[in-house]
């Protein structure tokens, strides 16, 4: 009986040193969540790196066509480039955009000579209360219908040949008779003013 108690506790002893000892494992979804967010992150850090691109376009938010630009690679690659918006910034493309902004310079100088000029001549023919617009008021000089910018247009057009965009008028309401100033910008950089009168009509 006693030899049978000992071969039992030798066999425990060495099943037992068989066993390997107990290891910690990481949940498997804890890892591999870890490493998903690793990897949206370098992603995420990518697509927000700036990359210089050229303008084939007007582009409202960005600039005119030509400009170099910088803007979000994930940007470029999404909605830029796909619709022909921009160009990547390589040495050809600049040298194009340099001689088309040289191009532009030029013209945008030309046009703001000639708006200066025409500045000149609306001033020269419809200054000073040159304009006499006569209209049916009642007693109070309170007009039968106001003078509006689209009338005043015309009336400049008439007499300088300049034409005039109404939205470019900037003017008073003219609901009764008197006199009144009137802003005319032609360009961003020149705006001329012009008098006019209202009379009533006898």
């Amino acid at each position: 009986m006693a030899k049978l108690i000992c071969l039992l506790i030798c066999a425990v002893s060495t099943v037992s040193a068989w066993v390997p000892a107990a290891q910690v494992v990481r949940p498997a979804s804890r890892v591999s969540s870890t490493r998903a967010s690793s990897v949206e992150m370098k992603k995420k850090l990518k697509e927000n790196t700036v990359r210089e691109v050229v303008l084939t376009a007007d582009f409202k938010s960005l600039g005119r066509k030509g400009e170099i630009v910088s803007v979000k690679k994930a940007y470029f690659r999404n909605y830029l480039g796909p619709y022909k918006f921009a160009e990547v910034a390589t040495p050809e493309v600049i040298a194009a955009a340099a001689v088309l902004a040289a191009e532009r310079a030029a013209e945008d100088l030309a046009r703001l000579e000639a708006c200066k000029a025409q500045a000149a001549t609306i001033e020269a023919v419809c200054g000073s209360g040159a304009i006499t617009i006569v209209r049916k008021a009642g007693p109070d000089g309170k007009l039968f219908g106001s003078v509006t910018a689209i009338e005043l247009a015309e009336l400049v057009e008439d007499r300088s040949g300049v034409k005039v965009d109404k939205k470019d008028m900037t003017l008073p309401v003219i609901g009764e008779t008197g006199s009144y100033l009137v802003s005319i910008k032609l360009h961003p950089k020149v705006e001329t003013t012009i008098s006019i009168t209202v009379v009533a009509q006898e």
